[in-house]
């Protein structure tokens, strides 16, 4: 009797396999939903065919089609050629939201990165507005021999949440690079975004919370601005090369390049904000604007502050201001600032602006090379600094704190910086205003070993051990001690 029983309840399980696997088309399928890896992999290639099955052998023809075609866990892998997305939205990439343990990969082909070609004033190559759960990984975005593109990427009208873009090469395109609204819980990783007509990526148009949990790492925003040729400067401020509105944040950058943007390297109004061991040169305005409520820049290198034209600069290597609330709290640490001479703007600007502000400063382990200006910290600012250098060539005020202004004597009488040193601090071979870099320091710099140790990092901007020798060096780079 208990032979039948199985035979019987065997036969059950089979059947309404069969019958199940008729609605989602194949047995397979129902064994990778069962076991929580459902999805299938599906094929574009330039000589496809969109009446294809969409597998390897028989690939679809246009990207557009194809991620319509997607599922929650499907795979589109991009064969590597040329692609022409134009202003019609079917030829769009417009896939469906995954779920949250079912995403949608749209990527190229390994080894062989395609090329999305934009023409005919497309809105967007890939709009992702509404849609959550996507992974887009290893393509370039650019133009269509020379053809408008109004942006790269897209994503607005509503909150979107989990989204990665990885290793994506965004260039010469006639606004954003990346346009994202409301979004949470957002990775932007090794990724290189240049020669867009406005910023090379931007936060904006927000109805709720704006950016939350958004992570950028290992990515170069580059030469905002600069494309096209022939566009004339706008009174508009769109050069930057993030941009970030107002947002409840964290926003997390790490180990990321900002360079030789018509605007700021980097704009950020997150109430929360982390930049860690970033390169942000040669831009034309400031080199980091940031406000909010907490914030950190540490292991950062800032340089070649008003680009080509730093006679007539009036920009700051980092700016602090519209904090929110009288606890809002930053920290400055293991950063390098080298202002050109001639440049008329602050070095570092905290807390100075047309309204009170109110907030506290821990200010330790670093080098300012000021230009035509001193260091200029608010009177309601809480200055908690430590082991500091500031060097201005040929001048004797070095810092402005409210409406009071030290030489370097009266500096190191007021005791307001222990540890203050203000000798030059022997750069390897500084730039200033060229790309390059050179901000290693020497064997004899004064910056060696005068840091603390409170609330340094473990590593520097290279990523070499801290501490080196006897101890912390001031600035983004450890001198590394060679034993022999």
């Amino acid at each position: 009797m208990k032979v039948y029983n199985r035979f019987y309840l065997v036969m059950i399980i089979l059947l309404m396999i069969v019958t199940i696997s008729g609605c989602i088309g194949n047995i397979g399928q129902l064994s990778g939903l069962l076991s929580g890896k459902s999805g299938s992999t599906y094929y574009v290639s330039p000589e496809g065919d969109n009446n294809n099955s969409g597998n390897r052998e028989n690939p679809w023809k246009t990207p557009g089609y194809a991620s319509r075609q997607l599922q929650p866990g499907d795979t589109l892998i991009i064969l590597g050629g040329e692609y022409q997305i134009d202003n019609q939205e079917e030829n769009q990439i417009k896939p469906a939201s995954g779920t949250t343990s079912s995403w949608i990969t749209i990527k190229g082909e390994a080894g062989n990165k395609p090329i999305l070609m934009g023409r005919d004033k497309c809105p967007a190559i890939i709009d992702l507005s509404g849609k959550s759960n996507l992974r887009i990984e290893n393509l370039e975005f650019t133009n269509d021999e020379g053809s408008v593109v109004q942006n790269a990427i897209r994503v607005v009208g509503g909150v979107v949440q989990n989204l990665i873009f990885k290793d994506l090469f965004i260039h010469h395109i006639d606004g954003n690079g990346i346009l994202m609204s409301d979004a949470y819980g957002i990775e932007i990783i090794q990724s290189k975004i240049e020669y867009c007509g406005k910023e090379a990526m931007v936060g904006k148009n927000f109805q709720g919370d704006g950016w939350n949990q958004v992570t950028i790492r290992d990515s170069q925003f580059a030469y905002s601005g600069h494309y096209p040729a022939s566009k004339k400067p706008s009174n508009e401020h769109t050069f930057d090369g993030l941009w970030i509105g107002s947002s409840v944040g964290p926003i997390e950058i790490t180990n990321s390049i900002f360079e030789q943007n018509l605007g700021n390297g980097l704009y950020t109004r997150a109430k929360v904000n982390r930049i860690i061991q970033c390169i942000v040169d040669n831009n034309n305005e400031n080199g980091i604007v940031m406000g909010g409520q907490d914030g950190i820049v540490m292991n950062t290198l800032i340089y070649g502050v008003g680009g080509k034209s730093s006679k007539n600069s009036t920009g700051s290597g980092i700016i602090i201001d519209e904090m929110a609330g009288e606890n809002a709290t930053f920290k400055i640490v293991n950063v390098t600032i080298d202002i050109p001479t001639e440049n008329q703007g602050f070095p570092l600007k905290v807390g100075v602006s047309q309204k009170p502000e109110n907030g506290e400063l821990l200010f330790n382990n670093n080098i300012v090379v000021c230009g035509a200006q001193p260091v200029n910290i608010g009177g309601n600012i809480s200055l908690k600094a430590s082991h500091n250098l500031i060097y201005r060539p040929d001048e004797k005020i070095v810092l402005r704190f409210g409406e009071k202004e030290y030489s370097i004597e009266e500096l190191k009488g007021a005791q307001l910086i222990e540890g203050f040193i203000a000798e030059d601090p022997l750069f390897a071979a500084p730039s200033r205003g060229k790309n390059g870099g050179g901000y290693h320091i020497q064997e004899k710099s004064p910056a060696r070993d005068a840091g603390t140790s409170d609330n340094a990092p473990s590593v520097d901007l290279d990523g070499k051990t801290r501490p080196q020798g006897k101890g912390y060096d001031l600035g983004a780079y450890e001198f590394e001690v060679v034993i022999k």
